[in-house]
């Protein structure tokens, strides 16, 4: 078989297997359609049938489902806000569920306040799904301080960040003025600057933002 031929079928299997590592839903689809016409096409090239018909397929249903995901996402989408006891029993399960996920992004974290009469916390619904879960005081003085922001994977676009920096926070934190937030790795660091948030001070373990409403 001509080594071109050969390195080319390679590239299409790494593509593919990368493709099944991704957690975004229209990424991995977007990248397999890439691989499986890869495939499908060395398959043509080796006169391999079965390789060339089933990666066929695969390159139309992914491009079935990328179409429907473009035709959702067209959709006006709906957030909404529901607070929640830090005590209720759903964000003992959610918080247990996506415990290690949080880990990656909040180091420090060992759980939601239950006896701190401050602390209050939300879910973020997104077409009634729960995609974030945002746990925050709020001092005397007008100053909101985050706790916890974290969306599960599949929500990570900043959409959910955006509602409730730019519209909620306002409504259910009446008169808050500043919020307060700290990034324990750089990546929580790169999102807080994205949604607005400033740098103020760090320390060795921390690096603190503040964003005004």
């Amino acid at each position: 078989m001509n080594t071109v031929i050969e390195w080319f079928g390679l590239a299409a299997s790494v593509i593919v297997a990368i493709s099944l590592m991704m957690k975004n839903l229209v990424r991995l689809r977007l990248v397999n359609l890439v691989g499986s016409a890869a495939f499908a096409l060395y398959g043509l090239l080796i006169h391999a049938w079965p390789v060339f018909l089933l990666n066929t397929f695969i390159v139309l249903v992914n491009g079935f489902y990328l179409w429907t995901m473009k035709q959702d996402s067209q959709r006006p989408e709906t957030f909404e806000l529901l607070e929640l006891s830090p005590k209720d029993p759903y964000v003992e399960h959610f918080v247990d569920f996506y415990r290690e996920d949080i880990r990656k992004f909040f180091p420090s974290f060992t759980g939601i306040p239950t006896d701190d009469p401050e602390v209050r916390l939300c879910f973020i619904l997104r077409q009634t799904v729960p995609v974030s879960l945002v746990v925050y005081k709020k001092n005397a003085s007008g100053e909101v301080t985050i706790l916890l922001d974290y969306a599960v994977p599949a929500y990570r676009d900043l959409k959910n960040a955006r509602f409730f920096f730019e519209q909620a926070l306002r409504r259910i934190a009446e008169g808050a003025s500043v919020v307060h937030a700290t990034a324990e790795v750089p990546v929580h660091g790169a999102y807080l600057r994205k949604i607005g948030f400033a740098p103020v001070d760090s320390d060795e373990a921390t690096q603190r933002y503040t964003k005004k409403l």
